[in-house]
């Protein structure tokens, strides 16, 4: 027989799917223990292959990707710099550059530090810097995906570990964000005045700038949403190969930053069938799609490795019984106007109620919105109102923006001095958001216990030898990161040769943490510190109390 080129693509592509569907079987069919192992080494693969081809994809398209920006009126180029340049500003220096979450930003370093200097996908339990080289003897999976840790790793590997290096991270992927939502609106309306609205917006958000000056990942996650439409309504400008194969990279890697990340995709499908559906009867679309799940395959084995997690629920994670309180909270969040100006959500109700035209504009963005807000109302921790879960809003601010900037144009329609409208709408602005200031600039009582203890344990890092000492905490990741040999307290109770290593190889420089952990009401790991208060000598090294709460550094020895 004959074999056609049509046909050839055709066997190819079975060849693929044969293939990944044999992988997949083979890999499920293995226990939940050692699949992780094997995605340990597996994941980082997978993600700087993604992250290689995105490179490429970005070079092949460079030109048409620049050409937004080179064909905009010099003053509109300097409206931009200058909102970017705001948000570097803001991020930066208008909130305290704190951990907002604990211990997951700690986390999310020290995986980056495993990624990046040990090409493993997971948290370090027992490791350190001997000699200036970074190891880690025992690491354990995390459940969260790990395109940010990916991308931390990567800065490391060019800088060496630094907390800094994370929140500057952020700082960028801030700015970045203000110049997708720009791009995104010229894409979807056509109208650089809604573009520049929507970016203005979006960097006066509040929790933006918040947490643009943290080591979380909503920052990233948020972006990486934003790129995926942002290249897709590229693709559908463009129509051309190069355009499609930077979309099929993309696609993958913005889908491993949080479990919610995935929705992106049925806003991606509904653009494709709104804008032009016979893109859905192309080969080339499917033969690059094919190429997205290989780049994510990777990912989905992840999801199903951690599908039996607890997550810290005693009871249902997911549950409509949560969707009431959870509705309350995360709908008044837009309109009590403490935590976010409720001046942006009326800008953006008008967006989504004007009528006149851009219809499938709003219907996307107001999917967009929708999903990524809504996801949350059924979780149990799913409500802005718990503890710093708000953080989970950031992700529906780029489609909010998006609403708000098209309202705001429209309300300009009406003005015939333009340029009169737009500087006085900039200053109503400035205003609705100078009156959040104060709630920007503080810290917050959220967390003050884990921060009270990071502080404190960083202030214990002049008292103890690096190199030659080594501390159990439960945290090790942040000792870690600032050079620090570190273990579990736990080794105590389950490797008790490991102990005895310790004190052989460090001598009289084995400290413990007294930590956060060993003030929670929790039998578990009270145990843990308590065991290591009683069967060891304990020489107080640090001592800080806090609202009845202690924190301490003790040099240990064997009775």
């Amino acid at each position: 027989m004959t074999v056609n080129k049509k046909n050839g693509w055709l066997i190819a592509a079975l060849v693929v799917v044969a293939a990944i569907a044999s992988f997949v079987f083979y890999m499920t069919r293995l226990d939940a223990d050692a699949l992780r192992l094997r995605l340990i080494k597996l994941i980082p693969i997978w993600l700087e292959v993604n992250f290689v081809l995105i490179a490429v994809a970005a070079a092949v398209n460079y030109k048409t990707l620049l050409s937004v920006f080179t064909t905009m009126q010099k003053s509109h180029k300097y409206y931009l710099s200058a909102i970017v340049l705001f948000a570097f500003i803001a991020a930066c220096f208008m909130v305290p550059r704190v951990h907002r979450i604990f211990y997951d930003e700690n986390i999310y370093l020290n995986i980056g530090q495993n990624i990046g200097f040990m090409d493993r996908a997971s948290m370090c339990n027992d490791g350190g810097s001997p000699y200036g080289l970074y190891k880690c003897t025992t690491d354990e999976f995390n459940k969260q995906p790990y395109a940010y840790p990916f991308i931390l790793g990567l800065m490391f590997r060019l800088t060496g570990s630094s907390e800094t290096l994370g929140f500057l991270l952020n700082n960028l992927f801030f700015c970045m964000s203000a110049v997708v939502v720009f791009l995104i609106g010229h894409y979807l309306f056509g109208d650089i005045r809604v573009s520049l609205f929507s970016s203005l917006i979006y960097v006066l958000i509040p929790h933006n700038i918040m947490w643009g000056n943290t080591t979380a990942v909503e920052p990233s996650t948020a972006l990486f949403t934003g790129m995926a439409l942002l290249w897709l309504l590229h693709f559908l400008k463009e129509k051309t190969i190069s355009a499609l194969f930077l979309l099929s990279v993309v696609l993958p890697f913005s889908l491993q930053f949080r479990f919610e990340s995935v929705l992106i995709v049925p806003v991606v499908l509904l653009a494709i069938v709104l804008y032009d559906w016979k893109i859905l009867k192309t080969r080339e679309f499917y033969l690059f799609m094919l190429l997205s799940l290989v780049l994510v395959l990777a990912h989905v084995l992840h999801l199903y490795s951690v599908r039996g997690d607890s997550w810290g629920a005693s009871g249902d994670k997911m549950s409509l019984s949560f969707m009431l309180n959870n509705l309350k909270s995360n709908g008044m969040f837009y309109l009590d106007n403490k935590r976010f100006p409720m001046l942006f959500t009326i800008l953006a109700a008008f967006g989504i109620v004007y009528t006149k035209d851009f219809l499938k504009e709003r219907l996307i963005v107001v999917t967009w919105f929708l999903l990524l807000w809504g996801v949350f109302l059924t979780f149990y921790a799913g409500s802005y109102s718990y503890g710093q879960d708000v953080r989970y809003s950031v992700v529906s601010y780029m489609p909010l923006s998006l609403l708000a900037g098209l309202g705001l144009y429209r309300i300009g329609a009406a003005y015939s001095d333009s340029k009169l409208f737009t500087a006085a709408a900039a200053v109503i602005i400035f205003i609705a958001f100078s009156a959040h200031l104060p709630y920007i600039r503080a810290e917050g009582e959220e967390a003050w216990e884990c921060r009270a203890d990071y502080v404190e344990a960083k202030k214990m890092m002049s008292m103890v030898d690096r190199e030659n000492s080594v501390i159990l905490t439960h945290n090790p990741g942040m000792f870690l990161l600032w050079g620090t040999n570190a273990a579990q307290t736990s080794t105590l109770t389950y490797n008790r040769d490991r102990m005895n290593f310790f004190f052989d190889r460090y001598g009289q420089n084995v400290y413990f943490h007294y930590n956060y952990w060993c003030n929670v009401d929790n039998p578990v790991q009270r145990k843990f510190c308590d065991d290591m208060l009683t069967i060891y000598d304990c020489e107080k090294i640090s001592y800080y109390t806090v609202q009845n709460k202690t924190f301490a550094l003790y040099k240990i020895k064997r009775k």
